[in-house]
């Protein structure tokens, strides 16, 4: 009797030492779980590394464009052309050609050119007739160019001068191929003479 209760102690004995240990892992099993999942080890060769560190290769293009200079539209080459130039002697008797050499990049430039043109002196000192006045404006629409000028006193000829200095632009214009009018304004308006002498057509039509 003696010894069946000193073996039935001894089995409780053991059995509480066992329990003891498997106490403490469960105790540690649910600190490891507490609060949401169990944490998983990334297992070894894995990159663990998060998709906010990736480079985002859309956002570096657009990077790379807005660093980007916009490209500059090609400006028109210049065209080199030689035209006829018309001034008059000193008594301002008659006219007489000299030819003078342009640059322009469209047509529109080309009718202000043959004016700048126009309005130096000769390589032989003569004179412009239109060295004072200004081009306010040129423009040609089909076979019709428009000059806007602008006349200061400076400008205003006698009649002979008046006369000759119309003869020296249309002269001048009528050397194009595709031009059979010129229409002359003064500050926008057609008046009826350019300075006071001489009436002028609107427009004046290539004989």
């Amino acid at each position: 009797m003696k010894r069946h209760i000193t073996t039935s102690l001894l089995s409780v004995i053991v059995a509480a030492a066992l329990i003891v240990p498997l106490s403490a892992c469960g105790n540690r099993t649910e600190a490891l779980t507490q609060g949401g999942a169990v944490q998983e080890q990334p297992a070894e060769g894995t990159n663990n590394t998060s998709s906010d560190q990736i480079p985002n290769q859309d956002q570096d293009q657009e990077a790379n464009n807005a660093q980007t200079e916009p490209t500059q539209p090609e400006e028109p080459a210049l065209v080199k052309e030689q035209i006829s130039v018309f001034y008059t002697d000193d008594d301002m008797m008659e006219l007489h050609e000299q030819k003078s050499d342009i640059e322009y990049g469209d047509p529109q430039e080309k009718l202000k050119a043959m004016f700048t043109a126009l309005r130096q002196d000769g390589l032989k000192g003569e004179a412009s007739l239109w060295k004072h006045a200004e081009l306010l404006s040129a423009k040609q629409e089909g076979a019709a160019v428009t000059l806007d000028l602008h006349l200061p006193d400076e400008a205003r000829l006698g009649a002979p001068g008046e006369m000759l200095a119309i003869q020296a632009l249309t002269r001048t214009y009528f050397q194009l191929q595709d031009v059979t009018s010129i229409d002359l304004l003064v500050d926008g308006e057609a008046v009826d003479s350019l300075m006071g002498h001489e009436e002028i057509d609107h427009p004046i039509t290539k004989p």
